[in-house]
């Protein structure tokens, strides 16, 4: 975790840095809630839904656990961001599948310069482009061709994977999951992979596209577990994770959205991009480290404006 004078300079460096709008140049180290400074990306929107850009430090108040903090940290404008787009490729995903790649490509297109990322798919296996890159050429090519089609659906390994290989980066990491919200065989459990969106500080961005029971149960027919799912369990499970999935977004302070065939993709990812482009910084530090996840709670003084932010964070140990 960086001391607040240092994470002020490795801000300012971002800042100068995509001005000069350089792809080679790394994002800025991260923020880590384990020595001094407890970061929050935070949106904000008026009663219209429209995200606002002009707010100042007066403007914002953080709660941990119910105590108004002191605001060591404040920014505000453009910021490059480091992502990895994860398709849902499996069997009930046929109806939307198109729909899906569509998306992400849309999300791959709005990339400006210094943003990176890994595109990649999951089903009966999780399969991840080779590396961060800005050049968006490459990856819309991975996205056209290199997606695996498979049954079942993987959904909390992919995203466990993914956050694996988020952690040592720098910067502000996010997560775009396009699925929809099944999981029929994952070895890794949910509330793991929520616990581990706490202590590495990764955001995740939710497109949910409705499915159909018809779907749904080819995915269960299909699977080689069948025999098991059709007990009821994976039922259950199933259903839980479609559920689970926007928790996730919530509680790491990032976007949930639903899509169908009739809804219009490319004005859900314009809002995507310009929420995540234009995130207020935030920082402050703990009073307690007590190794405690604690409940966070970002407000805005001026009436009729609503913040979107992680709602909660893991403290340094004693």
């Amino acid at each position: 975790m960086l001391c607040a004078r240092a994470l002020a300079l490795v801000l300012a460096s971002s800042l100068v840095s995509l001005a000069a709008a350089r792809p080679q140049d790394p994002p800025p180290p991260v923020f880590r809630a384990d020595v001094e400074t407890v970061p929050i990306y935070a949106t904000v929107f008026n009663s219209y839904g429209e995200t606002i850009l002009n707010l100042t430090r007066e403007d914002f108040e953080i709660y941990d656990e119910g105590r108004l903090q002191e605001l060591t940290v404040f920014e505000a404008g453009l910021q490059p961001i480091t992502a990895a787009v994860l398709v849902d490729t499996s069997a009930s995903m046929t109806l939307n599948l198109q729909l899906a790649l569509s998306a992400a490509e849309q999300f791959v297109i709005r990339m400006l310069p210094e943003d990176r990322a890994r595109v990649g798919s999951f089903s009966d296996r999780v399969d991840l482009s080779r590396a961060f890159t800005s050049n968006r050429d490459d990856l819309l090519r991975a996205l056209r061709e290199d997606m695996h089609i498979g049954n079942p659906t993987r959904l909390w390994d992919a995203i466990e994977e993914t956050m694996q290989t988020l952690a040592p980066l720098g910067g502000r990491r996010v997560i775009l999951l396009l699925t929809d919200g099944m999981d029929t065989l994952s070895d890794a459990a949910p509330q793991g992979v929520l616990a581990r969106s706490l202590a590495n500080e990764i955001m995740v961005y939710v497109v949910q596209f409705r499915s159909t029971p018809q779907a749904n149960l080819a995915e269960f027919s299909l699977a080689p577990t069948a025999s098991d799912l059709f007990s009821g369990d994976g039922v259950r499970r199933a259903r839980a994770s479609a559920a689970l999935v926007s928790r996730l977004a919530r509680q790491s302070g990032g976007g949930y959205f639903v899509l169908g065939q009739y809804d219009d993709v490319n004005a859900t990812f314009s809002q995507v991009m310009r929420e995540l482009h234009y995130q207020y910084i935030l920082g402050f530090t703990p009073e307690r480290a007590d190794g405690r996840i604690h409940g966070l709670d970002v407000r805005v003084r001026q009436p009729d404006l609503r913040v979107r932010a992680r709602q909660s964070y893991l403290a340094p140990s004693p």
